[in-house]
């Protein structure tokens, strides 16, 4: 990365916190007034410490990115109540709330890593896991579009379509990698190094998948039920089982060129699950271009996409972890971190960030936390070349979905002819299951009570092999896989 030669010689002369100080300031000044918003201390020696603590760190200068954030928390402590005051002059800008405080803390984390690995002879460092984000980009959606309140709570409005927008493409999808830079970095950080993801795109110009809006429970404009299913059916079998984690970009449903909506917030997206379970990133493609009413107003510069993007990833991604390491209580209820009374009793922080970075090193980096990070978040599925050790009998054997809250939930695969099978559960439901031997996936007949002509493939069951100690695959079923819920195996057939 270019490093303009005044902060190359503030480097190279050794760091001086005056000098850093009047730079970072300079930096974010030079930001916003284009913008028309001047803005002094904290916010503003926050920002610049962003961008200047990003491009040292980018440049592989550890020392002076950990001088700059060290310089910024002396001053403003982490969790310290000052940070909770967002002033009024940076309204309709989003650089995060508080102002870069999420990505500060990230950033924080990751150069401390980084300078410690440094430290280490080469021989002593880990070997990274390679895992996979793949990034489905769709190509147009369709629905009902609302153009009124009236419209929006009876369900009504004009039937449109709509297309990806261009920006998500443009430059290698430049805006998606800059977005993901940071929380990728800080995935490797939190590893240890242990497990490095890297993006990679899968571009769906002929799907149109179904969209909706609606008042109620919540104000949603997102993809319709199953809307999903269609996603994993373009896409090849191949790829499906070769993803450990998804981020499924839409062209966005929100009626916002409509008055009365032109301030509305609407939900659109969120964290859901993969094919294999894997976390699976939802939004819509404006989430990228445009900041929301209730985030601020107009496009989004680079600068806000590189301090605000990574927090949204970390909060759909501690959703991920905290529903995937349940015995630490730290998400009995939705969103419990937003009242502070509900912290653990050795928890420190003040705000939303300090409760993610205290559950990761406090809970999930923990020898609690098993099996750890760098192998519970590989959720690719087995090869092929492995799938095709197993027998067809080996299959057979009764199965559980944890929590087990009805008898639909406890199974019997029992196999019925050479490669069809009966999927039976406590409730006396029954179906056929037929063994696809060249994907290896169990293909649901038409038999299947959720069966669906829309979404034919969606109650098709995934096969999951057992990993061991090490994370590698082994040729013995652990459990059954059905829209990203795992039925794991209690007792092989006899």
């Amino acid at each position: 990365m270019h490093v303009c030669a005044p902060l190359l010689l503030v480097s190279l002369l050794g760091f001086a916190p005056q000098d850093s100080a009047s730079i970072v300031k300079q930096r974010a000044a030079a930001l916003l007034h284009p913008l028309g918003v001047q803005v002094s201390g904290r916010d503003q020696l926050a920002l610049g410490t962003l961008l200047e603590a990003q491009d040292a760190y980018r440049a592989g200068d550890w020392h002076r990115c950990q001088a700059l954030l060290d310089a910024l928390w002396k001053r403003h402590p982490v969790g310290a109540p000052e940070w909770a005051a967002r002033p009024p002059e940076l309204a309709g800008t989003n650089f995060g709330n508080p102002t870069c405080y999420y990505a500060l803390r990230m950033l924080t984390d990751c150069v401390r890593w980084r300078r410690a690995e440094a430290a280490l002879p080469t021989t002593k460092r880990p070997r990274a896991r390679e895992a996979t984000l793949s990034v489905v980009l769709v190509g147009r959606s369709q629905g009902i579009e609302p153009r009124s309140m009236a419209e929006l709570a009876a369900g009504s409005g004009t039937a449109v379509t709509h297309e990806l927008h261009p920006l998500l493409l443009e430059q290698e999808h430049r805006v998606i990698r800059e977005s993901l830079w940071l929380f990728l970095e800080y995935v490797l950080a939190s590893t240890d190094g242990r497990l490095s993801v890297t993006p990679r795109f899968e571009w769906l110009p002929e799907l149109s998948v179904e969209v909706e809006a609606r008042a109620q429970p919540r104000r949603v404009a997102g993809l319709a039920a199953h809307a999903l299913d269609a996603v994993w059916a373009a896409l090849p079998p191949e790829r499906l089982r070769e993803s450990d984690w998804w981020w499924v970009l839409y062209p966005s449903h929100v009626p916002e060129r409509h008055p009365e909506f032109a301030t509305t917030e609407f939900i659109t997206g969120g964290m859901t699950s993969g094919p294999f379970g894997g976390p699976c990133f939802l939004i819509d493609d404006l989430w990228l271009v445009r900041k929301p009413p209730h985030l601020g107003r107009g496009p989004y510069g680079d600068e806000e996409r590189r301090a605000y993007l990574p927090q949204w990833l970390q909060h759909e991604f501690f959703h991920h972890l905290f529903g995937a390491y349940p015995q630490f209580g730290l998400e009995a209820e939705s969103h419990q971190w937003f009242d502070r009374q509900s912290w653990p009793e050795d928890f420190a922080g003040r705000f939303e960030a300090d409760y993610y970075q205290e559950a990761l090193h406090k809970r999930l980096r923990t020898p609690a936390a098993q099996p750890p990070l760098h192998l519970r978040l590989c959720y690719a599925g087995a090869p092929l070349s492995i799938l095709r050790r197993l027998s067809v009998r080996s299959l057979e054997g009764d199965y559980v979905r944890e929590p087990v809250e009805n008898d639909w939930h406890r199974v019997k695969l029992k196999l019925a002819t050479e490669d069809r099978f009966e999927w039976r559960n406590t409730a006396g439901v029954r179906w056929t299951l037929t063994l696809d031997r060249e994907a290896w996936v169990l293909r649901a007949g038409q038999d299947n009570p959720y069966h669906d002509p829309r979404s034919p493939r969606r109650n098709d069951v995934l096969l999951e092999l057992r990993r061991d100690a090490q994370g590698e695959f082994v040729a013995e079923i652990e459990g059954l896989r059905v829209g990203g819920e795992l039925y794991r195996r209690t007792r092989a057939r006899r």
